[in-house]
């Protein structure tokens, strides 16, 4: 107990003697932080939120999957399109590291950064038009394949009811003679009338089940909060940045001022 009580005195005193060593370190750090946040370009940041589609319940793409691939070379030219800039490597790169999106509340939150107000502001207009353009391709091909698989399904419908018109006119005229062996036959072709039926009667449910989900489960895409122009810079963040420099400085001070004061103690003299 009572060498801490010394450690703590010997730490006030050198604080006491030292103080200026720590408040110069503290106030170029300050000063320092200051003045590079002052010299830094302003960065501004435009938002806007997209509910994606849905096509028979399931999600027209997933919120990671368009996360991932919304900075990829395609997608990242057809932004360059829209902003009527060159698709360099260069700027294509520049491009990907001012875009930010993340899934937020159910919705899929996209942010476009700038030097200037409206630079964010257009950026993220064209995020979100590219994207909304790909879910509506995507949407097209979707109902595009359900209308193939429906139109396909009405061909097989006839040629089902071909097939029981078929067998029921070969079992009609088999009914009509008391030969053993054409009763035996009539017999399979009752048989074989069934199941035509019964997967006849499938085909109409799981039609009639996709026609219900092409009127009632498609949504589009859709732009549910549309960017605005930012009013305030997103960074340089200057108060944080200073107060950061502050704790820093005031930390490498003291230790800067213990190192003096360890190094200027006197030698004992043995």
């Amino acid at each position: 107990m009572e060498e801490k009580e010394v450690d703590l005195r010997d730490y006030l005193r050198m604080l006491r003697k030292r103080w200026k060593i720590i408040l110069i370190v503290f106030l170029i750090s300050t000063a320092t932080a200051a003045i590079v946040s002052l010299l830094l370009p302003k960065t501004y940041e435009s938002i806007g939120m997209v509910r994606i589609g849905r096509m028979r319940d399931k999600l027209l793409q997933e919120p990671s999957t368009v996360i991932e691939i919304i900075k990829t070379r395609p997608l990242l030219r057809k932004v360059a399109e829209k902003l009527n800039i060159a698709a360099t490597q260069e700027r294509l790169r520049e491009l990907a590291s001012k875009i930010k999106l993340r899934e937020k509340s159910g919705l899929l939150e996209i942010k476009g950064r700038g030097e200037n107000p409206e630079e964010a502001l257009r950026l993220a207009e064209a995020v979100s038009a590219v994207l909304l353009e790909r879910h509506e391709l995507i949407l097209e091909q979707a109902k595009l394949i359900l209308e193939e698989y429906l139109a396909s399904g009405k061909e097989r419908l006839a040629q089902m009811e071909k097939e029981i018109a078929m067998l029921e006119k070969k079992i009609d005229e088999l009914e009509t003679t008391n030969s053993e062996a054409k009763a035996t036959v009539a017999r399979g072709y009752m048989e074989s009338l069934e199941r035509s039926r019964d997967r006849y009667e499938q085909l109409q449910v799981e039609l009639r089940e996709k026609k219900m989900e092409e009127s009632y489960g498609t949504v589009s895409s859709e732009l549910v909060v549309a960017p605005a122009i930012p009013e305030k810079p997103v960074a340089p963040k200057k108060k944080q940045n200073v107060m950061i420099a502050g704790f820093l400085g005031l930390f490498v001070g003291f230790m800067l001022a213990a190192s003096v004061e360890y190094f200027e103690k006197p030698t004992p003299i043995s």
